[in-house]
């Protein structure tokens, strides 16, 4: 915040966190920023939800399939270190762009990322574990649930958090064109209107998006993953 402050003293175009701090409360109180808030966490979020609703069981049967997994592995390696953004023309092209193409984006992104993290975090459970359940009558349903699933989900809320990133920037990207709505459209309309104290109340918002959904992981690992703090 005091860099901001001299960048702002020093820089004349430049707005101050105040002027942005009074840009944002009243672009809220108008409705304006807080409908692009909205729009833009509705987005990144069911992208988030159908890669978690579709990545953890393909991550669990990849890693106690090792037949499956030899064949469905190179498939995910030559996929998963594209940068995704270069299947966005052919998105579009599928898919319009509406909030379909915007939202498949996030999901091939976070989609990988749980797939292979899950997988190696199935491998890397102790097979004396599993064995141990199984002696009490488990099936295998039962010990995805009781064992490799909470043995797996540090390492899946791992992943998400390191998507975070990039599924926000992607977010802005997709926003900045072809659309009325979002964060992304507000910070580059901002822009284009030269109304910088707006831009950069967007951009703040962005921000606080992004933190939000750290923090809710946060919230989630507390919760579900407890068990860790005392291993």
């Amino acid at each position: 915040i005091g860099l901001w402050v001299l960048l702002a003293s020093i820089i004349d175009f430049f707005p101050g966190p105040l002027e942005v701090a009074g840009s944002m409360i009243r672009e809220i109180a108008t409705g304006g920023l807080a409908l692009h808030f909205v729009v833009s966490l509705y987005r990144i979020g069911l992208g988030m939800g159908f890669a978690l609703a579709l990545g953890i069981p393909t991550g669990l049967l990849l890693g106690l399939n090792k037949s499956l997994d030899d064949l469905i592995s190179p498939i995910i390696y030559v996929i998963y270190p594209l940068p995704k953004i270069v299947f966005l023309p052919v998105i579009l092209l599928l898919l319009g762009i509406g909030d379909a193409s915007k939202v498949f984006l996030i999901w091939i992104i976070v989609f990988f990322q749980i797939v292979v993290s899950t997988r190696d975090a199935v491998r890397s459970i102790d097979l004396s574990t599993i064995k141990s359940v199984e002696s009490l009558g488990a099936g295998i349903f039962q010990v995805c649930r009781h064992v490799i699933l909470p043995a797996a989900l540090p390492a899946i809320l791992t992943s998400l958090r390191i998507t975070i990133g990039t599924a926000v920037a992607v977010l802005f990207f997709v926003e900045s064109f072809a659309t009325r709505e979002g964060l992304g459209y507000f910070i580059m309309d901002a822009w284009a209107r030269i109304d910088y104290v707006r831009m950069f109340a967007g951009i703040v918002a962005m921000g606080v998006l992004g933190y939000g959904l750290y923090k809710a992981i946060d919230l989630v690992e507390r919760r579900a993953c407890e068990w860790t703090r005392y291993t």
